[in-house]
């Protein structure tokens, strides 16, 4: 919608706030009769409502008012008829038993007329109303929300399925199932929702807790978009909460800065990591850090007011297979951290990201993983200063150690060349972090260590070099620049 539009559509909301001509649309009158006399508020009877009202107001065709059609008779039969509901919604009680259907023909009538790009602050205080709020969260309450494809829908039984996987702490598979949900629309639950976040929003709160429904809160954050993580920082379910993230990180990137998204991302994460789903969290989030994402600036905070076992469950969550990329965005993590906490508990983290390191061992234990160079890894910076820590003497001793098993790996006995070559990239990939901590220990200003190279061209011909993780590197690079060329 346009500036001019969403101008004009203010204007009329304003004006309509004040005391003036007030006029019911002959099509709700009608409609409201009809309620009275017994009809059921169906979806049919919702949609032909709809029609009625884009032909009485056809200047809301498709729900873009358009400017030049907006004449001054009919500008006024607008105001009139936003003034004469908003007017309905003042004075609305549950004083009969079609309150709540007469409620939301109201909100679908105001919905109708502009409601989305009105100024709410302004709606909500000309409203203020205790049992208007009340019907709000009643009426919400006893609506059903559906998925949009009701008969072809991407995901069945999806309902049932984000609230099993919740209980399990699979977030992971989670925040692979809500971008294939959508939520059926209801004009009504728009204003409704909107409208009770501003009047009550620990009421909207308590809707969202009460009703515990996927698509009625993919609903609520399509809705209030931005508004959202801050309300579901209120409900005590940790899948709504997970469904706010991407609202604040989408947020972050297009450079909103309306609200504290540091602030709330960290009161977000704290209430996981006090909760069960904390390891959930970690493995959905983290798996594979993103550099210039608020996360990995807003997390080392959060890790340093918590202690070991929240410290273990981030470390084994993050993926160290072909992680070359995630080595940046961990080592400013883990940078951060080292700032934000004391020098013993940095120690701890170390420890913990050296053992977790050490037992994969560039996938060791793991089918068909070979290595035709040294590796990279999401880790490097944190191992690399858990050596850095390690007494002189002893890092010396590793580092001379590693050396002659290099040198000599060929007189050991392997069932193929590529096994044997996999070891020796293995034992390359430790010596390269070894050294790296030795040169941290010499205050060494870069946090990671150098780029790997290739080999001269006996060593590259003799072990079958070849960087996997280089070539994937070069081809993201090839795929964004074709992208950006196109």
């Amino acid at each position: 919608m346009s500036g001019t539009t969403i101008g004009l559509v203010r204007e009329v909301f304003s004006v309509a706030c004040n005391v003036g001509p007030a006029s019911l649309p002959t099509t709700l009158e009608q409609f409201l009769v009809a309620l009275r006399a017994g009809t059921a508020l169906t979806a049919d009877a919702k949609e032909s409502l709809d029609r009625q009202l884009a032909e009485e107001f056809p200047m809301w065709q498709h729900r873009t008012p358009q400017g030049p059609k907006c004449d001054e008779p009919l500008r006024a039969k607008w105001e009139a008829a936003v003034r004469a509901v908003l007017l309905s919604l003042r004075s609305w009680s549950l004083s009969n038993a079609h309150a709540l259907a007469e409620l939301s023909a109201y909100l679908q009538m105001i919905e109708s007329l502009g409601l989305e790009s009105a100024d709410f602050q302004q709606i909500a205080a000309h409203l203020d109303n205790d049992v208007l709020a009340d019907g709000l969260y009643q009426l919400i309450l006893e609506s059903e929300v559906g998925s949009y494809m009701r008969v072809h829908e991407r995901i069945p039984n999806a309902e049932r399925e984000i609230k099993k996987l919740a209980q399990e702490n699979n977030f992971l598979r989670i925040s692979h199932i809500f971008p294939n949900l959508m939520p059926e629309m209801r004009m009504d639950l728009r204003a409704a929702v909107r409208l009770l976040l501003r009047l009550d929003p620990a009421k909207l709160a308590s809707a969202l807790t009460v009703k515990n429904s996927v698509f009625f809160t993919l609903l609520v954050r399509f809705i209030l978009g931005d508004d959202f993580p801050e309300l579901a920082s209120h409900v005590p379910i940790m899948w709504v909460k997970f469904a706010s993230i991407d609202v604040i990180e989408n947020a972050h990137r297009s450079g909103n800065t309306e609200r504290n998204w540091r602030d709330l991302l960290r009161h977000l994460l704290l209430q996981a990591a006090v909760s069960p789903a904390w390891p959930g969290w970690m493995s959905a989030l983290l798996r594979v850090p993103q550099s210039g994402s608020l996360m990995t600036r807003v997390l080392p905070n959060v890790l340093a007011s918590l202690d070991v076992p929240q410290w273990e469950a981030f470390i084994a969550a993050v993926s160290l297979n072909y992680s070359k990329m995630a080595a940046e965005p961990m080592a400013a993590i883990m940078l951060a951290f080292e700032q934000a906490t004391t020098a013993s508990a940095a120690l701890s983290m170390w420890t913990i990201c050296f053992k977790r390191w050490s037992g994969w061992d560039y996938g060791r234990s793991e089918e068909q993983t070979y290595l035709f160079s040294p590796a990279a890894c999401a880790l490097d910076y944190p191992v690399a200063m858990y050596y850095s820590k390690m007494p002189s003497q002893q890092r010396d001793d590793l580092e001379r150690t590693l050396a002659l098993s290099i040198e000599t790996i060929e007189q050991q006995w392997f069932k193929s060349a590529t096994e044997l070559i996999t070891e020796r990239n293995r034992l390359l990939s430790r010596q390269r972090l070894v050294e790296h901590g030795r040169r941290l220990a010499s205050d060494y200003a870069e946090p990671l260590p150098p780029a790997i190279q290739q080999p001269d061209a006996y060593t590259s011909i003799r072990y079958s070099y070849l960087d996997v993780q280089a070539s994937r590197s070069n081809d993201t690079d090839d795929n964004i620049v074709q992208s950006h060329a196109s």
